[in-house]
């Protein structure tokens, strides 16, 4: 590895170390992936090794941006913040793209008089930046490192040492193939030391997660959650010390494992965050799959929530926390017997084996409709579903004055639909037509609906009357009326693993 050259930084004050602006949101380099991250994206395009083979191996916690996504992902940025806003839209056509930002840095008065971003940045300013957190010891504070690559290490060297060369020792830097890597210049020898005896590209555990991540988008993280559960938030602010006690959690915590990986790409039309878990110990949650309630529910509608094995689920929470909270359970199920409810069992009916809660197109229209003398029960297209013990389930109801003359009900093979509108419910029970699994949009949002534990989709049109017009920014509703759906879900698989997506969809273009 080359020769250390460390810089100065600000003065420490009592309110805590001041970082050199170019480490700060300003965001030009390393630190803009901590608070500028967005910015920084825009003005890198692509190429070279990536933050992981200069960062030391054993990290608590990993994030980086890339803007050297596949080309079918910059294709798809260009179609999916098309239209969002003319006046960028030309100037990035036009290749752009840093200068605007450089822009909007100077307009926040962090940059120094007399940098110029065309002169001083652009020549050595590379593609990509990675930050992350090491495990510290004992009563010691834990090194964060930055990795910011360079296309020209000599004048980014050059560059860095003419601009915090007046700071105090605060700040430590150094050149690594492709990269400069900062931390705090008291950490940068560990830091050096980390890497040298191996690097994050080494370590299989964040190779094969990565991996199973499948493409990494325009930004990624990975977090080994046994390490950064070590890590107390007031070695980096003391006012964010708390006690157990303050929190609520007895002495004996359950032990945390596992690692999660997770990112954020873009398709032709979506928006997309997807994580993977892995190694994940404690509490066995059971998997989805089968023919769930929510994919069987009327094609147009406009919201719905599913969970699939709740009562399942319940059991083996309640089995799990039991070992550490008895106490505090044995609280709960006493309060809830002096009501009429036994736990957990009667909580395991409410959710059943698959359990949805829907909502109409018409919603909108029903709310506002409402009366506002008539005292009986409004009638509104929600629907709440669940395959259950449905004698158990009436007779909860019945028992909490929720019985006829409130809700309505019908109870088809084991299978409970609940609401106040009886042709809504009917629709939602009978499944005749199109559904929700046939809806190319319903489909396009939420990911692996048939073998998901748990969903959420919102199809966005039933409420655009509503929100729209309270949107006075222009350009804030040219987005908002892009938008179609927003869709979620979470797959449990074997072994303590499991992945989640979560989309944003966008019309599709004529």
């Amino acid at each position: 590895m080359t020769t250390v050259t460390e810089t100065n930084g600000d003065d420490v004050t009592e309110g805590g170390r001041k970082t050199p602006w170019l480490l700060i949101g300003g965001g030009v380099a390393a630190a803009a992936l901590l608070g500028g991250g967005t910015a920084f994206a825009l003005m890198m395009n692509g190429g070279g090794d990536r933050p992981d083979s200069v960062l030391p191996g054993e990290v608590a916690a990993y994030a980086q941006i890339d803007l050297d996504p596949s080309a079918g992902q910059k294709v798809a940025a260009v179609r999916f913040f098309q239209g969002l806003d003319s006046d960028l839209e030309q100037r990035f056509s036009d290749g752009e793209w840093r200068e605007w930002v450089w822009e909007q840095i100077e307009a926040e008065g962090d940059v120094p008089e007399g940098v110029s971003f065309e002169e001083d940045i652009e020549p050595w300013l590379g593609d990509r930046a990675g930050v992350a957190m090491l495990p510290s010891g004992a009563d010691e504070e834990p090194a964060v490192a930055v990795a910011l690559q360079v296309k020209d290490g000599e004048a980014a060297m050059a560059f860095l040492d003419e601009q915090m060369a007046d700071q105090s020792d605060e700040v430590g830097y150094y050149i690594e193939g492709d990269y400069i890597v900062f931390s705090e210049a008291a950490t940068l020898d560990a830091v050096r030391s980390a890497a040298e005896a191996g690097t994050l590209s080494d370590n299989e555990n964040f190779t094969s997660d990565m991996d199973d991540l499948g493409e990494a988008g325009v930004v990624a993280m990975w977090a080994d959650m046994a390490q950064l559960d070590d890590i107390d938030p007031s070695d980096f602010d003391p006012s964010l010390e708390m006690t157990q006690e303050q929190l609520g959690m007895g002495g004996e915590q359950p032990e945390i494992t596992g690692r999660v990986a997770a990112t954020v790409r873009l398709t032709p039309d979506a928006i997309e965050m997807h994580g993977v878990s892995r190694d994940v110990a404690g509490m066995e949650v059971p998997a989805g799959g089968g023919d769930p309630l929510v994919t069987q529910l009327p094609a147009d509608t406009a919201v719905a929530l599913s969970v699939e094995n709740g009562s399942e689920t319940v059991q083996a929470m309640w089995d799990y926390y039991s070992q550490d909270y008895a106490e505090e359970l044995q609280e709960a199920a006493d309060a809830a017997e002096a009501e009429g409810f036994v736990l957990p069992d009667d909580l395991e009916v409410a959710l059943g084996d698959s359990m949805t809660l829907a909502v109409g197109p018409d919603i909108v229209g029903a709310v506002t409709g409402m009366s506002q003398t008539d005292p009986g029960v409004p009638e509104l297209p929600v629907a709440y579903r669940v395959t259950t013990d449905t004698e158990r389930a009436q007779e909860l109801l019945n028992e909490n004055g929720l019985g006829a003359g409130m809700l309505v009900s019908r109870d088809d093979d084991g299978t409970l639909t609940l609401g106040t509108d009886q042709a809504y419910v009917d629709a939602v029970a009978e499944g005749e037509g199109d559904t929700l699994g046939d809806s190319d949009l319903f489909t396009r949002a939420v990911a692996d609906a048939s073998e998901a534990q748990s969903t959420f989709f919102l199809d966005v049109s039933p409420f655009e009357q509503f929100y729209l017009p309270q949107v006075t920014d222009e350009k804030a509703r040219t987005a908002l009326e892009k938008l179609a759906a927003v869709g979620a879900s979470s797959v449990v698989e074997e072994g303590g693993d499991g992945h989640f997506t979560m989309r944003i969809v966008a019309d599709e273009q004529e």
